[in-house]
């Protein structure tokens, strides 16, 4: 029996699971989360959808997003957790502390780094999302794909491609998202529900951030900054600076990405983008974090002026 027809015997046999995903979820950790939690109810078994943190104020219109608790109950509690999108136990914010003994941990993953923490575990590196993975999963339980499941699972499958323009956009990704078009998922309402709750002062600090973009002196290396001054002043979170890279990532013979936000005077959070062969995952790593091959991030304590040049010369590095 492979790891796939593991996972699915293990959740066709559990009368109760709860769905969860890393901290800080962006659309393919929620919607992954959402769509498996509404697949197993409609199969009636009891689920609940959890995450360490909210949702973002983006993908609240997913179905099924303002369900989602901040933390797993300790009553009812439930037999199964399955974590999806979610590369080591650290990365679930203590919310499988509280489960019960003897509780089985399901992982359903698609970074190369995984750790391999559940008790069951599929991972496959090659998949362009969790999102794929959990249609796959679906399937193979033989579990139908109503319209709302097929809406999260788009979200998550077009967030982790970056609007199927990334290098992990795949043949079968392609094929999985127009299947679920067919099963009732609607391209256009899905794509306004990621911009629809955009307020001005995002628009702000994007300008300031865009203003202050800079790039290496062959061009290969472009990196933006967001601090929380930038924040103070615009009036809104470092999360809404979440798509920002893309900018960076976009500007012509840009190899490597780079986006500094500090989250603390001591602590800067570092996402990584990069296009091609480019392994921004090593450069990660390099930092203690992880991710894809062209999409990855870390968190470096230090202050941002002491962060950047380290992180810059490793990327520059990284091309050479």
């Amino acid at each position: 029996m492979n790891d796939l027809a593991r996972v699915a015997a293990v959740l066709a046999a559990a009368p109760s699971v709860a769905v969860l995903a890393h901290i800080n979820p962006e659309g393919d950790a929620v919607g992954s989360t959402l769509a498996a939690a509404l697949a197993l109810r409609q199969a009636g078994k009891r689920t609940g959808a959890f995450n360490a943190h909210p949702v973002p104020s983006e993908l609240l219109e997913l179905p099924g997003a303002r369900e989602m608790r901040r933390a797993v109950p300790p009553e009812p509690d439930y037999g199964c957790y399955l974590v999806v999108d979610t590369a080591n136990l650290d990365r679930t914010g203590g919310v499988l502390d509280g489960r019960r003994p003897g509780a089985t941990v399901v992982n359903v993953d698609h970074h190369g780094g995984n750790t391999r923490f559940g008790d069951v575990n599929w991972v496959e590196p090659e998949a362009s999302s969790a999102g794929e993975m959990v249609l796959r999963l679906l399937r193979t339980m033989g579990l139908p794909i109503s319209r709302d499941v097929a809406a999260n699972l788009y979200a998550a499958i077009l967030t982790d491609t970056g609007g199927f323009r990334y290098g992990n956009t795949t043949a079968a990704s392609l094929r999985a998202a127009a299947d679920l078009l067919d099963a009732g998922a609607v391209p256009e309402a899905i794509a306004r529900g990621f911009s629809a709750h955009r307020v001005v002062g995002e628009w702000r600090l994007l300008g300031e951030v865009l203003a202050g973009m800079e790039t290496s002196r062959d061009g290969r290396v472009a990196w933006i900054e967001v601090t929380a001054a930038a924040c103070r002043r615009a009036g809104v979170g470092m999360e809404v600076s979440e798509d920002f890279i893309q900018y960076a990532r976009d500007l012509a013979g840009v190899r490597i990405a780079v986006a500094f936000k500090e989250i603390a005077p001591d602590e800067v959070r570092v996402s990584l983008r990069s296009s091609g062969s480019v392994d921004v995952a090593r450069l990660a790593g390099t930092f203690g974090g992880g991710g894809h091959r062209n999409a990855a991030g870390c968190i470096v304590r230090g202050a941002l002026d002491t962060v950047r040049p380290v992180v810059l010369a490793a990327a520059e590095a990284l091309l050479r």
